[in-house]
């Protein structure tokens, strides 16, 4: 007989099961909606300090003149109707500035991510929290949740591109304007300056003597209120030599970077660069007089310019290199000396008589003779990186990047390729045969001239192609990528240059090109020197006062490329490429551009 079991009914107790798993589940779905929202919003929140922080880039480096700005700029981005984000209270520029990261905050930086408080490279921007409010999920006690994200973005120096770079260095004293670059033995091909107007504001004189030469005194502006200390006049034998020391610099404002030493003649508006220089106040290193100043007789006025930021003052005051006359001997009929002209100093360029630029000999990974490299760097521009050299704050700049065990600290030798070199070496002499073929008749099976027509088409209003020896040549100049009323004395300026005074399709004219800057005073320099910076040229000898030749920048003789003239102009009037390469931004390299790198 079998013994009947009892069937037990567990249907009560699914249906319990059934219903916390529901609320689990309507729960877990409730915040995925939720947390999805609040993924949504913090992408937006993401792309607009992206924004603000980009935005206000330009403004870097940061220094008390401009904090506020840059906050108050950042300020204006996130309450922008096109920026804003759902359920992010306004702020102002000063809550950023406050160190409550519960606000937002804007915060200054070296490139290493510290601390820094002024000339900041770095900016890392945080967002005001934006509330992101939950529908299902407040059911289970959660109300809201704080979306906050942050966005670094740093100030780089663009570096020029490769294919632009060409094999020539120009001296620093020798200014923006019209350069040029013989292969002759002398001559006077240099470029004159046109001397500006005397301005109203007359710096104090030193010294009390009248000068020995008769003519007008150049009064070169704007000036500061520093001074240059010393000895107010300074005997200089005709045609000698003299160590100057003992001057000292006061009253440079914080700003500044650095000061150096200019002379003037005692008429005219050339003038010589000294490369002794301090980095503000203090004692100028010694320096020595040669025959760039003691062949011009008459007082010579000294000033010191200070620098930052492409711009510069000079001091309130000068002192005086006194140039005696040279002696002449017992004679019926004595020849006077003639009062030195504008002509009769190189132009900013201390020590040239043979052009204001020398011949750079660059390697190549393909390697060749120093001719070859020479021809094949003109027309397809030097093979690898430059970079200038970068001396630390506390580091007096000089003009010899040293040799073996004695190189100057980050120094990179332009002795192979390789990206990133910062000391370059010249040749003393121009090669007028390769820098023909480089520019003109190209390098066979190699590449074009560079100012070959395959590179680019004359595009000036006016002008057409030229032919020479055979080869059709470009023939833009560059007064026709002027805009807005600029001239060309506008984008030679040290000051006051913008973008909008030029064209920015220049870039693409096969006559435009860059040149490393060094701080050589003589071209017979053959030692590797420091690049300081890169300005922009343009190849042509149209001048602020006459229009380009026939030949347009060059001067042939036979096969032979006897003067090559490029007028050199100020980088602020180019917009900085973004995708660059760069180096660490150096207020005296220019070229600063804007990353996002966090």
């Amino acid at each position: 007989m079998r013994k009947l079991t009892d069937v037990r009914d567990e249907s009560g107790a699914v249906a319990i099961v059934v219903a916390i798993l529901a609320v689990l589940l309507f729960s877990s779905a409730a915040l995925t909606v939720d947390l999805g929202n609040a993924w949504a919003r913090k992408r937006e929140v993401q792309k607009q300090v992206d924004v603000a922080a980009l935005s206000v880039g330009w403004m870097l480096p940061m220094t008390a003149a401009n904090k506020a700005d840059i906050a108050n700029g950042v300020a204006d981005y996130f309450t922008a109707q096109a920026n804003a984000v759902l359920g992010q209270r306004a702020v102002t520029g000063a809550q950023l500035v406050d160190g409550d990261l519960g606000n937002g905050e804007v915060v200054f930086q070296h490139k290493d991510g510290t601390s820094c408080t002024d000339k900041c490279p770095q900016l890392r921007v945080f967002a005001p929290p934006a509330e992101v409010d939950f529908g299902l999920a407040s059911a289970m006690g959660f109300s809201h949740v704080d979306v906050q994200r942050d966005a670094t973005v740093r100030l780089v120096s663009g570096l020029p591109p490769k294919d632009k770079t060409i094999p020539f260095w120009l001296p620093s004293g020798c200014g923006y304007g019209p350069t040029e670059g013989d292969t002759t033995q002398g001559g006077t091909n240099q470029a004159t300056a046109t001397p500006t107007a005397t301005p109203t504001a007359t710096p104090t004189a030193t010294p009390t003597a009248t000068a020995t030469t008769a003519g007008t005194r150049y009064v070169p502006t704007p000036v500061g209120t520093h001074l240059l200390n010393g000895t107010d006049v300074t005997p200089v034998t005709n045609l000698g030599s003299v160590t100057i020391s003992g001057y000292f610099v006061t009253g440079v404002g914080n700003e500044f970077k650095k000061v150096t030493l200019r002379a003037f003649p005692p008429t005219g508006s050339a003038f010589v660069d000294f490369a002794a220089q301090t980095a503000g106040n203090g004692v100028v290193p010694s320096f020595t007089i040669g025959t760039e100043i003691s062949s011009i007789p008459g007082d010579w006025y000294v000033y010191a310019l200070a620098q930052k930021n492409n711009s510069e003052e000079y001091s309130s005051n000068h002192l005086v290199l006194r140039v005696t006359p040279p002696v002449v001997g017992p004679s019926p009929t004595p020849t006077p000396t003639a009062n030195p002209t504008d002509s009769a100093v190189a132009v900013g360029c201390i020590g040239q008589d043979r052009g204001n630029f020398g011949q750079l000999d660059s390697p190549r990974l393909e390697g060749g003779t120093k001719q070859q490299r020479l021809g094949r760097n003109i027309a397809l521009g030097i093979d690898h990186l430059l970079a200038p050299y970068q001396f630390a704050p506390d580091q007096p700049e000089r003009k010899w990047c040293g040799s073996g065990g004695t190189l100057l600290p980050g120094a990179q030798l332009d002795d192979t390729s390789r990206d990133g070199n910062n000391c370059i070496t010249g040749d003393t002499g121009n090669d007028g045969p390769k820098m023909y073929d480089g520019l003109v008749t190209g390098i066979a099976a190699v590449a074009p001239g560079r100012l070959d027509v395959v590179n680019g088409h004359t595009v000036c209003p006016g002008r057409s192609d030229f032919t020479l020896d055979g080869k059709v040549l470009n023939n833009d100049v560059l007064s026709c990528y002027l805009r807005n009323g600029a001239t060309l004395d506008s984008i030679a300026s040290t000051s006051g240059v913008t973008t909008d005074m030029l064209d920015q399709s220049i870039i693409t004219s096969p006559r435009f090109v860059w040149l490393p800057v060094v701080y050589a005073t003589d071209r017979a320099q053959k030692d590797f020197q420091p690049i300081r910076y890169f300005v922009p040229g343009f190849i042509t000898d149209e001048t602020q006062t006459a229009p380009a030749t026939a030949g347009n920048g060059l001067d042939i003789n036979g096969n032979s490329v006897k003067v090559l003239h490029i007028f050199t102009f100020n980088r602020d009037a180019l917009v900085p490429l973004e995708d660059s390469d760069s180096v660490d931004y150096d207020d005296s390299v220019g070229g600063g551009t804007v990353h996002l790198v966090g």
